[in-house]
């Protein structure tokens, strides 16, 4: 997609571009690498429902909102080991995260269903009633 550029900072800019695109940056299609946490996002019955893998999250370090049709899921993720140990290999890492992603229509904030077991957080978005298609009688 982008050519090779030779002097120093050419470069440098370039692998900022690479590293944007491959963490889904200029979000260029439906999933994304280096994005947690990881969701699918379908349709059910004419409600959303969102699954999202949570692993070593605790449910008191989540953050759940919704406005409209924009969701937000937020949170931290711990990683403790004590202070008696010594580390020699660290590839899981605590991290902040925060999410919003557009919905495709607004959300009925009052009928939101949430349950969280075993690291995965299931949510049920039920379509706002002013969003759902209305049929039109034809005279």
């Amino acid at each position: 997609m982008f050519g090779r550029l030779s002097n120093g900072l050419d470069i440098a800019i370039q692998k900022a571009v690479e590293k944007a695109r491959d963490n889904n940056f200029f979000e260029a299609g439906t999933t994304g690498r280096g994005v947690y946490p990881f969701i699918n996002l379908f349709e059910k019955e004419g409600d959303l429902v969102l699954a999202a893998e949570l692993p070593g999250v605790k449910k008191e370090d989540l953050i759940l909102e919704v406005r409209e049709d924009v969701l937000r899921l937020a949170g931290t993720r711990r990683i403790e080991y004590g202070q008696d140990c010594s580390c020699h290999r660290l590839e899981r890492k605590g991290l902040n995260f925060d999410r919003s992603l557009k919905l495709p229509f607004r959300i009925e904030g009052g009928g939101i269903l949430a349950e969280f077991k075993n690291g995965l957080l299931t949510v049920v978005l039920p379509r706002a009633e002013a969003d759902k298609p209305k049929k039109i009688v034809i005279n």
